[in-house]
């Protein structure tokens, strides 16, 4: 009984440690019960067929004809561009600061990137929407900067301090001894860190960027500012139109929706999709994370 608790019988003797338990299965609880919720509300839509919902980009609530394929296909190309922007800053940022910085430096560096990773998502979107939209569609000669694209480099921006912060972490993480060691087979310090230090935070960085996903996956304000609210797929791969991904829809139509039927059930199949692929980001990278520092 309780195998899942640590076997140290001393902590099951101390009040507190029960108390910790009650609310951790208390979270976990409120998590099943609300993905279940998800799940139970939206099983109309599910019993017209789950690929049907999935893959159909037609979205006419007027008609009662429900997909959710342009908003997966507008989640798929933001969040792949936002890594794609991100990942080369975050991980040679990170590396600096963990490697080459001096400790103060670090604290600073470091301190200055938490602050960004906790700025409100509308804060972005309003300079997204006020700045970078219009620097893009000037660039580009486009006719409106919201797009796509956008909408991907904003949320790269959005993610980039999320990712450099744990990654520097999980590769800060790692024991001295591994650098020291290969410094004293002559090794410069960038060769120490490829060849002995990388190796062995790897998993932690990889556990970084996907919860850097996981994040990008769910932000709602900021994107809806400057995607462009079309429920489309573009022809031809197109970066530079107007789309829609998940987070947004259900921002855009969850007030007027609310209780309404099928639409309304459509909109919580989206929550569920959204949910189970964060739930799924998320604890993929926090396992990441806890083994690299096992």
């Amino acid at each position: 009984m309780f195998s899942f608790l640590v076997p140290d019988r001393r902590c099951h003797a101390d009040p507190m440690f029960w108390i910790t338990v009650f609310f951790a299965g208390l979270v976990l609880l409120v998590a099943i019960i609300f993905f279940s919720y998800l799940i139970f509300e939206s099983m109309p839509i599910w019993e017209q067929g789950v690929w049907a919902f999935l893959t159909s980009v037609e979205w006419e609530p007027a008609e009662d004809i429900y997909g959710a394929g342009a908003m997966i296909y507008g989640s798929f190309i933001v969040t792949t561009l936002a890594l794609l922007f991100a990942l080369p800053f975050a991980l040679c940022g990170a590396v600096t600061a963990s490697e080459f910085l001096s400790p103060r430096t670090r604290l600073v560096f470091k301190g200055a990137m938490e602050i960004m990773a906790g700025a409100p998502g509308v804060v972005y979107g309003l300079l997204g929407a006020a700045l970078l939209s219009l620097w893009i569609k000037d660039f580009f000669g486009l006719i409106d900067g919201a797009t796509l694209f956008t909408a991907g480099i904003l949320l790269g921006i959005m993610i980039l301090p999320t990712i450099m912060t744990l990654a520097e972490d999980a590769i800060h993480s790692v024991p001295g001894e591994y650098r020291d060691t290969a410094l004293s087979l002559g090794l410069t310090p960038l060769q120490a860190f490829l060849k002995a230090v990388a190796p062995r935070a790897l998993p932690g960085v990889i556990g970084a960027v996907l919860l850097g996903l996981g994040r990008a996956l769910g932000e709602t304000i900021a994107v809806m500012l400057v995607i462009g609210g079309l429920d489309i797929v573009p022809s031809g791969f197109d970066l530079f139109s107007p789309g829609q991904n998940i987070p947004s829809k259900l921002g855009r139509e969850a007030a007027e929706a609310i209780g309404s039927g099928l639409h309304w059930n459509a909109l919580l199949a989206l929550g569920a999709v959204l949910f189970f692929g964060t739930m799924l980001l998320t604890g993929a990278g926090s396992w990441l994370l806890r083994r690299n520092k096992v």
